[in-house]
């Protein structure tokens, strides 16, 4: 029997002018609004409790590895969507363009922070640095580690399986840092472990959803159970020298919260999108640079021939591996081209070189006829990732909700904002789907989720699909 999908009381408070009580039935708990509020009225703003850039979307954006804000450099950012041995000519072609490109958007000189163990993270700033090492990455750094560490199998095989692993293992160094913090031991541990499941969860063999047009039947349960019980027992070999008294609480039912963590990340975790600044910022180069100047033709040349591979890369490499949506999550309204995701999947298609190089050559051609124009127009690669937020994973779902939530600053800080006129009492509830989509795939989305959607413009659309279909037997 499948398990129901859980939560209560406690956690984080509210954000000022908001309350967390019980909603109406079958609902748990909710987030409700204290007082009154005119619709596109911004309402708070919220830090994540744990956040992290897919692993698929370091391949083309340069992040902080705490904040997930873009880093400030443009030769970094260069270098990393142009990371593969066939582009070097191109950026040595570059010589300081990049610094100066950097210095006269008025950035000031590039600015990158790595972690000082050398584990490769990277950061916006030594506060963050700073912040995320206590947080956690005290206890995840891999730097001085050998090959067969268990931390380092971990990681090896959450990349393999799912990054949101990771995110767990986030979870968990920063339970012991806390209960530590307070005194440690397994009382104290326990009492964390209780305050974070306040937010709806359920082991991740039940939260988590079958690749399209496979059952949850035995096989596939058997598969899910492995994956975690082996993610569980390296990582619990990972941290368990030290802290072996925290560890076992963490860790006393076996594998279980850990599954349950994972499950907490399926129904209230959101995508993480942050624009990237490069586009604006080359477009306004652009248009500083004069034509008549035979140095600034010639830096605008330079940048031409930059854009046109960047095109081609996203042509080739963006999709569901470098933003972390998948399939059905797409949304109708994607603002990414569509092609992309089509070249990727002819890509992906086995070992056929052939299939792959009709691709690339189809993707090189498109991109040729391009004008300069289009190409400053062009989409860059965002930073994709995803996060844990108290005061969201306590709204419920609408169809037609009174909130939206977007990340309009560099870095995974969230703005909710009233899209209609909100009175004191009311339910503040977010659209966990596409809005655009009909009842009927919004209905099959948000099974995932473990209800289905009888909200009001759920039973409109209903007596309305209903009333054609009695007109066509008419």
């Amino acid at each position: 029997m499948a398990a129901v999908p859980s939560g209560g009381p406690g956690g984080p408070p509210a954000p000022a002018g908001c309350e967390v009580r019980a909603a109406a039935p079958p609902k748990g708990f909710g987030l409700f609004a204290c007082g009154a509020c005119p619709a596109y009225t911004e309402m708070f703003t919220e830090e994540p409790l744990f956040a992290m850039q897919h692993s698929g979307n370091r391949r083309v954006v340069a992040a902080c590895a705490r904040c997930c804000g873009f880093i400030h450099s443009v030769p970094l950012q260069l270098e990393v969507i142009f990371g593969e041995s066939r582009f070097a000519p191109l950026l040595a072609a570059l010589g300081d363009l990049p610094q100066r490109w950097q210095v006269s958007a008025g950035e000031g000189p590039a600015s990158v922070v790595r972690c000082a163990q050398g584990c490769g993270e990277i950061y916006c700033s030594e506060a963050c640095r700073d912040a995320h090492f206590q947080q956690s990455h005290n206890l995840l750094c891999v730097g001085p580690l050998s090959e067969d560490h268990p931390l380092l199998r971990f990681k090896y095989h959450a990349l393999e399986h799912a990054d949101t692993l990771l995110l767990a293992a986030q979870v968990f160094a920063f339970l012991i840092n806390r209960a530590k913090a307070a005194g440690g031991g397994p009382e104290v541990t326990r009492n964390l472990m209780q305050e974070l499941l306040c937010f709806c969860h359920a082991p991740f063999r039940e939260a988590c959803r079958p690749p399209p047009g496979r059952a949850k039947d035995a096989e596939f349960y058997a598969h899910t159970d492995g994956l975690v019980n082996q993610a569980a027992a390296l990582l619990r070999a990972a941290l368990e020298p030290h802290a072996p008294v925290e560890v076992g609480a963490l860790f006393q039912a076996g594998s279980a919260f850990f599954s349950e963590v994972l499950g907490m990340f399926e129904y209230n975790n959101i995508d993480l999108e942050v624009a990237s600044p490069m586009g604006q910022l080359l477009l306004q180069r652009a248009k500083a640079l004069s034509l008549s100047d035979g140095q600034a033709l010639a830096e605008l040349q330079q940048m031409e021939g930059l854009l046109r591979e960047k095109e081609w890369v996203m042509r080739c490499v963006w999709g569901e591996e470098t933003t972390g949506i998948y399939g059905d999550e797409v949304d109708e309204d994607s603002s990414q081209p569509q092609e992309m995701d089509t070249m990727m999947q002819a890509m992906e298609q086995g070992n056929d070189e052939q299939v792959v190089t009709a691709a690339m050559a189809h993707a090189r051609a498109e991109v040729a006829q391009m004008s300069l124009e289009q190409l400053l127009q062009g989409v860059w690669p965002s930073m994709h990732g995803t996060g844990l937020f108290s005061s969201v994973a306590r709204m419920n779902h609408s169809c037609a909700p009174n909130v939206k939530v977007t990340f309009p600053g560099n870095s995974s800080r969230l703005t909710t904002t009233s899209v209609l006129n909100i009175s004191p009492g009311d339910e503040l509830c977010i659209c966990y789907v596409s809005q655009e989509a009909d009842v009927q795939t919004r209905r099959r989305r948000l099974l995932e989720y473990g209800f289905t959607c009888c909200c009001s413009r759920c039973l409109a659309e209903d007596s309305t699909a209903l009333r054609k279909a009695q007109k066509r037997l008419k």
